[in-house]
């Protein structure tokens, strides 16, 4: 019986949606598997028209070079994972700045400003790592990180009026220096 389960879903079309083929037995073509192929081909050629050598060698060395380059793949993957993981750890103990977000009408995160912290911990048991920051229960991703140490705002209005907020709050005299 066909599963019925989500006909009638209302869903956004414009919605942002990626799609990642896993990879599984099925769908990789492993160097054996070529072989294996290989001779079948050569089993059952035609013998008036027999295959060209120059071809397989040509289909052998593209196989070659894209076991190399998934190779090569996974050794970055690895070393961008422990790249992140050990800037991870680093930021425990560290003041930072991170983006404070909220979901917009469509779904999706928007920054709407900053928030600064101490970092207390990291958590890598999702995946990507993740902070904590001194008194907030909220884990931040790393990317929400906008740097160390305290940064202006970048999604603050800016004042109306023209003037700094420390000179709104008085604490400046005339000449622009801060009052003893």
């Amino acid at each position: 019986m066909a599963d019925l389960s989500s006909v009638g879903v209302a869903s956004n079309p414009y919605a942002g949606s990626t799609f990642t083929a896993a990879t599984t037995d099925k769908n990789t073509l492993s160097m054996s598997d070529y072989f294996q192929l290989m001779a079948v081909q050569l089993q059952n050629q035609d013998m008036t028209n027999p295959m060209d050598s120059g071809d397989m060698m040509a289909q052998m060395v593209q196989m070659g070079m894209m076991q190399a380059m998934t190779t090569m793949t996974e050794a970055i993957d690895n070393s961008t994972a422990v790249s992140t993981q050990t800037y991870a750890a680093s930021m425990i103990g560290q003041e930072i700045t991170v983006a404070v977000t909220e979901k917009d009408a469509a779904g999706r995160e928007t920054p709407v400003g900053v928030k600064y912290g101490k970092v207390v911990s990291v958590d890598f048991t999702s995946g990507m790592p993740t902070i904590r920051l001194e008194n907030d229960p909220k884990d931040y991703s790393m990317s929400y990180i906008l740097g160390v140490g305290k940064l202006d705002d970048p999604y603050k209005e800016p004042d109306t009026d023209g003037k700094d907020d420390e000179e709104d709050s008085g604490n400046k005299d005339d000449t622009g220096t801060e009052k003893v």
